[in-house]
């Protein structure tokens, strides 16, 4: 794991309190204008009884899900982030590294209809926790994978992936540490697909009510499978 990776780890240890905060008060403004509908929308498109949430941070996701009647399991790096998970309950949830859920991923079963990472694939590497993931899915099973929309960018930032940081401004308050992130580009999304035996079914671009510029990036994807 190189630097970037463990700062990203450390980071949502010394958040968990403000991030949980900043959700559950409504502080982050594309969220409340579109973000979560839309990821609720396309999972509740697909009719899934059984859901992983990987990266469930502070679990709303789940209860939004279990309040439709999903079964919800969610693996998070960050302990204090399960725990306020569990206590608000909607779902079983796991402290689990990416990396140890890539090494059994078959511990919470293989009946999975879908998997989700809802702002929550922020590493360099994804191929194997992708790979990982497709291995828990029922036959007709799908990965929605929810990002920050490569067009959002400022004026001085390039168009070419690499690390980035976010420093959590306008998000709320208490936050201790910058995070740092991993930027693609929409072809490096994509091209992740296939290096993971994905295909893509579709994507869809939420897009900002006033301002027409999108605001995430939703792909969705399957495993390939021999025809």
């Amino acid at each position: 794991m190189n630097e970037k990776e463990r700062q990203l780890e450390k980071s949502w240890i010394a958040n968990a309190e403000a991030w949980t905060q900043s959700v559950r008060q409504n502080q982050i403004e594309s969220r409340k204008l579109s973000t979560d509908q839309a990821v609720i929308d396309e999972i509740v498109s697909f009719n899934p009884r059984k859901v992983m949430d990987v990266g469930s941070g502070e679990g709303w996701l789940a209860r939004a899900l279990h309040s439709r009647g999903m079964e919800v399991v969610g693996i998070e790096g960050s302990g204090e982030l399960v725990q306020v998970a569990q206590a608000a309950g909607g779902g079983s949830f796991h402290q689990l590294s990416y990396a140890d859920f890539c090494q059994k991923p078959a511990q919470f079963g293989t009946d999975f209809d879908l998997a989700v990472c809802n702002f929550s694939l922020l590493s360099e590497e994804i191929t194997e926790l992708l790979q990982a993931l497709s291995t828990i899915l029922t036959a007709h099973g799908v990965i929605v994978i929810h990002t920050l929309h490569p067009y959002n960018l400022t004026a001085e930032e390039r168009y070419e992936i690499g690390w980035r940081e976010e420093s959590f401004t306008g998000m709320g308050e208490g936050y201790k540490s910058a995070m740092p992130w991993y930027y693609r580009t929409m072809s490096a999304w994509l091209s992740e697909l296939p290096k993971a035996g994905l295909e893509l079914v579709r994507c869809t671009e939420p897009i900002h009510p006033r301002t027409g510029r999108p605001l995430s990036l939703l792909i969705i994807a399957k495993p390939q499978r021999d025809s």
